[in-house]
């Protein structure tokens, strides 16, 4: 079995996870030459539009569609719902070579978790046991919080390091 950090991420819906992930990807990438990788759960709109050769192959009865492009692109389809611990073992049993993954948008996992919001009124509904650190859109207001509940909020862009020694990434 490999070994990579799995770090779970959830908000509302413009709390800035995607920003997050994407800042946080072109660091470590750019600084330690991480493999990186991402599940994002999409909870309002399809990822596969009408008409589409994957969405015309899972219309027809396939379990599974995977495509990929000219750019080396993959998406993958699965018509059954799927356990996340299980793709996420799929993964880590895999052909991937990973240091870090990142599950977007999956609410209740075991995983340590960040909790992305635009402000503290979004923060208490949401926190969970796994939430080792708070960041989002509620770092780039005027007058930014160090901590809530003693976990810390940071901004990855001004305190990527704290990042790091949280999840214990070095």
């Amino acid at each position: 079995m490999k070994n990579f950090k799995v770090i779970s991420l959830f908000g509302y819906s413009g709390s800035g996870k995607t920003y997050f992930i994407e800042n946080v990807i072109e660091k470590l990438k750019t600084r330690f030459l991480f493999d990186i990788g991402v599940i994002k759960n999409v909870h309002e709109h399809p990822v596969d539009s009408e008409g589409k050769d994957s969405s015309r192959y899972i219309k027809a009865g396939a379990n599974l569609s995977i495509i990929t492009n000219k750019f080396h692109e993959v998406a993958l389809f699965f018509t059954k719902e799927m356990d996340i611990s299980l793709f996420i073992n799929w993964i880590v049993e895999g052909p991937f070579k990973l240091d870090l993954l990142f599950i977007e948008g999956f609410r209740g996992l075991s995983y340590p978790s960040i909790l992305c919001v635009q402000n503290t009124d979004n923060i208490q509904t949401q926190l969970s046991e796994n939430v080792r650190m708070i960041s989002g859109r509620i770092t780039t207001q005027k007058k930014p919080i160090d901590n809530y509940l003693e976990i810390p909020v940071i901004d990855v862009n001004k305190n990527f390091e704290g990042f790091i020694k949280i999840f214990n990434l070095l």
